[in-house]
Parts: structure tokens; sequence; C-alpha cells
């Protein structure tokens, strides 16, 4: 893995080195967590726009509550038809 140099702030690296410092982790590990979880988030979002991550119902199966009579049941069915 290459490593490569990026500058920021001063302030900002003091907020990464308090950061860091909490989870008793090193700065460098710090920011590169940050960056890869960040990416990550943007992915799951683009992945949510484009509808592959669409929550669907269709395998739910749902489950008749101690003593619902036939109507009860058919009528909460309904909700999610």
């Amino acid at each position: 893995m290459g490593m490569r140099k990026v500058e920021i702030s001063d302030d900002v690296f003091e907020t990464a080195e308090r950061t860091a410092a909490m989870d008793n982790i090193d700065v460098n590990t710090f920011l590169e967590g940050l960056v890869r979880r960040h990416a990550e988030y943007v992915d799951a979002l683009e992945g949510m726009a484009n509808g592959s991550l669409r929550f669907s119902l269709d395998d739910y199966e749902m489950r008749r509550h101690p003593g619902e009579n036939d109507q009860d049941y058919e009528l909460r069915l309904q909700l999610f038809r």
C-alpha cells in the first residue's frame, strides 16, 4: 500500500489528534478509517438512490397474534397489500 501526503489545517489536525487519542489510535489510522467509512456511506446512499437497496415486504410472512380471529388477521394483512 502506497503512502501519500495530504495537507490539512492545524486546527483540523489537532481535532483529529484529540479524537484519535480518545480511541487510542494514531492520527493516520483515525483519518484513514474516517475516509473509508465516509466512502462506504456514500456508496450505500448511491445504492439506495438507484434502488439496489430498496426495502421490500415481498418475502415478509406476517404472524398471527395469539387469539386473533380470521377477520382481524385479514384486516391487518390488508395493511401490507
